[in-house]
């Protein structure tokens, strides 16, 4: 943990840690992808959990200070949007139940779905958001085009965390000059 003088504010370091932690998850959750696609849907639903958990946090913490009704107001923005992604979610498994999806194809729709709430959520939670609906984006159509996919994503996985460490690092410097 650095101190304020150092010029990294710990909410800052806590929101990348949160987020590089949500990284090595989805990339678990590819290679989880690429050995048992039948059975990845359950590991992108979990991820749905997660994600929530971690944006509901990162709602409490920024809202931290301010008056109970705010505060509320926020928590309650991220259950809607969170627990509409949980119905769209719903709505693929019924598609499985009905004979209209399989199981792999049903991991990469949870993926997507994953992957544009993450994203939008950016506009409440913060930047890493937005950054881990991208990767989450990309990692869904790699995998539907790309039949060796593991190196691609870890690559573009790599670049995606060097992008925040560096935006982070971009907006403390900036913050410190004004």
């Amino acid at each position: 943990m650095s101190t304020p003088s150092s010029g990294t504010h710990p909410t800052g370091q806590a929101n990348l840690v949160s987020f590089l932690f949500l990284i090595v998850l989805s990339v678990i959750g590819v290679g989880i992808t690429d050995y048992s696609p039948a059975d990845a849907h359950r590991y992108w639903l979990f991820m749905i959990f997660v994600c929530a958990t971690v944006a509901m946090m990162g709602t409490v913490v920024k809202s931290r200070g301010q008056g109970g009704r705010q505060h509320v107001s926020r928590l309650a923005v991220q259950l809607l949007h969170w627990s509409a992604c949980l119905a769209a979610v719903l709505i693929t498994y019924a598609l499985i139940h009905n004979g209209r999806l399989n199981n792999a194809d049903a991991g990469l729709v949870i993926l997507l779905l994953l992957a544009l709430t993450a994203f939008l959520d950016g506009a409440h939670v913060g930047r890493h958001f937005y950054l881990l609906g991208t990767l989450l984006g990309l990692m869904t159509l790699v995998m539907a085009y790309v039949e060796e996919f593991i190196w691609i994503i870890l690559i573009i996985s790599v670049f995606i965390t060097l992008v925040a460490i560096y935006w982070d690092r971009f907006s403390t410097q900036r913050a410190k000059s004004h």
